[in-house]
């Protein structure tokens, strides 16, 4: 096997750490721990910080499937972030849970990943409900731009994005070891500072591969932003990153 990006990324699966750090579980059909042969399912179970505990679930060699967070360490208070994925890895929703109501703006997205709707809650009520043609930019999308406008990209653009995956990416071991390749896709939003704000899994691929994904987008913490009327403003992103073996 020869990989098109070099590689170093150790995966361990154990079954307890110290607080605050990664608890990577491999489960049955039921979710009850089992060993790595019989395993179906995967259950990264981490404490961002004292008050959040999430739980992300994951096919054992496959797309996430969910994500959530709660204030207490049995799972009974939902409390932070929750995401939810199409049996294919695709976003479906996202949003927040405050001491178990939902809260703030839930986003709803097609099967193409697309932010189709968007539902503002207060208490678990919704306040507002959006419908969109289209709110996320696409991939490799191409937009008539007006004078004055111009699309937020990494400082350098396509080719200098492209430097910074040669010389940053790694490509994960699990995956390698387990001939697993795909597209991630990482959702997010740049800022008017150039900042990188709130990144999110738009297409999962595999636990590890999406990790790194989410790694190379919070590393290149510096976009240039949108201008609009030859002002800076906020923009939405989606942002491919490719994973490919070959056999040699």
């Amino acid at each position: 096997m020869k990989i098109l990006l070099t590689s170093f990324f150790a995966l361990l699966l154990q079954f307890s750490f110290a607080q605050k750090e990664d608890q990577l579980i491999v489960c049955d059909q039921d979710w009850k721990p089992t060993k790595i042969k019989k395993a179906i399912y995967l259950l990264r179970v981490r404490q961002p910080d004292d008050s959040t505990y999430e739980r992300t679930y994951y096919k054992i060699y496959g797309p996430r499937i969910k994500q959530e967070s709660f204030k207490d360490e049995k799972s009974t208070i939902r409390n932070g972030k929750f995401s939810y994925y199409y049996s294919d890895g695709i976003l479906d929703s996202t949003g927040r849970y405050i001491n178990n109501e939902q809260s703030g703006t839930w986003y709803y997205n097609d099967h193409k990943g697309h932010v189709i709707r968007e539902k503002n809650y207060v208490h678990g009520v919704v306040v507002k409900d959006t419908a969109y043609s289209q709110h996320w930019t696409e991939p490799n999308q191409k937009i008539e731009l007006k004078p004055g406008e111009k699309e937020s990209e990494f400082p350098g653009g396509a080719a200098e994005w492209n430097r910074y995956l040669g010389k940053n990416l790694h490509y994960p071991d699990r995956a390698v070891n387990n001939e697993v390749m795909g597209e991630v896709r990482i959702q997010f939003i740049v800022d008017k500072e150039g900042n990188v704000i709130d990144p999110e899994i738009n297409k999962s691929v595999e636990y590890s591969l999406d990790e790194e994904s989410l790694r190379m987008i919070k590393g290149a913490d510096k976009w240039e932003p949108a201008m609009q009327e030859g002002r800076k403003v906020k923009s939405y992103k989606i942002q491919p990153i490719k994973f490919m073996l070959t056999k040699g």
